[in-house]
């Protein structure tokens, strides 16, 4: 039986999947997940392909190792690590059309023997002990509302000098939130099915007690930054900004022609933007060992 949070991440990601594939990645790409930029990057497309190269680079991937892809999505990043790290990858999402779409991508992109995908969630998943060399989330733990359930089963499945990879939207550790700024994050987190965002400390703590070695945390905020931006430009659906998009959609939600999951998506979109222009959060990736 389905949570009320994943039944939300669900009903989110099924409202809104038509929006990722038009305004936010290709076949290419197949990516759900902010844009990382350095000197050599010079377009979105390329962006998200780099943001895959550089986790892979600090978790460490190498040729045959097993990765799990927790929070999978439409299977870019899992696709992507089978074709430029020679490695299996099995990717799971409470999202069934998500499967079904990341297979078929799997098998047109020639990588169905080294990749498959399962509908599971990733805070009780069903694999057997030490099952992984690499445990991957990109973007999608911060759904969940069962963070240390995740680190616990994440240290069973991995392998003795397994890693964890986890790369996602962190509250800002010093100061702490107020409860106005907290508030302000809120749209954010519902538009999105987000749990609530929490410091990169947190995680730390979490990850230790958990039993995992070696943590640490890297501040990649300035090198997203371009990629969040992006959100507040969108022409959502032809309108000039996501602000207006957000004012039109709420008259034609009024009126029954837009679905309103969309339109908080939309709106959580322009506001994860202003929260960072406000420096309310920050774009954090961890790496832990077992």
């Amino acid at each position: 039986m389905a949570t009320s949070q994943e039944r939300k991440i669900i009903a989110y990601y099924e409202a809104t999947g038509t929006h990722y594939r038009r305004y936010w990645f290709s076949r290419t790409t197949l990516a759900m997940h902010f844009g990382y930029y350095d000197a050599t990057v010079k377009s979105h497309e390329a962006s998200l392909l780099k943001t895959n190269e550089v986790l892979a680079g600090i978790a460490s991937i190498s040729g045959g190792e097993h990765v799990l892809d927790a929070g999978c999505g439409y299977g870019g990043s899992a696709i992507w690590l089978a074709k430029n790290r020679d490695c299996q990858v099995t990717g799971i999402t409470l999202v069934a059309e998500q499967v079904a779409a990341a297979t078929q991508s799997a098998q047109a992109q020639g990588v169905a023997d080294s990749v498959r995908f399962v509908e599971m969630d990733y805070n009780a998943p069903t694999f057997p002990d030490a099952s992984f060399d690499v445990i991957w989330t990109l973007e999608s733990l911060i759904h969940s509302d069962k963070k240390e359930a995740f680190f616990r089963e994440s240290y069973r499945l991995l392998r003795p000098g397994g890693r964890l990879i986890i790369a996602d939207y962190t509250a800002r550790e010093s100061p702490p939130l107020s409860a106005a700024e907290k508030a302000m994050l809120a749209t954010a987190e519902d538009g999105w099915a987000m749990a609530d965002l929490v410091p990169p400390s947190e995680y730390i703590a979490g990850l230790r007690s958990s039993g995992f070695q070696d943590v640490e945390a890297r501040d990649l905020t300035e090198n997203m930054r371009p990629s969040i931006n992006r959100l507040g430009k969108l022409r959502l659906p032809t309108w000039p900004t996501a602000d207006i998009a957000v004012a039109i959609g709420k008259i034609a939600c009024r009126v029954g022609l837009y679905n309103p999951i969309r339109l908080r998506g939309i709106e959580g979109g322009a506001c994860q933007v202003r929260a960072l222009r406000a420096g309310l959060w920050t774009y954090t990736v961890l790496r832990a060992q077992k």
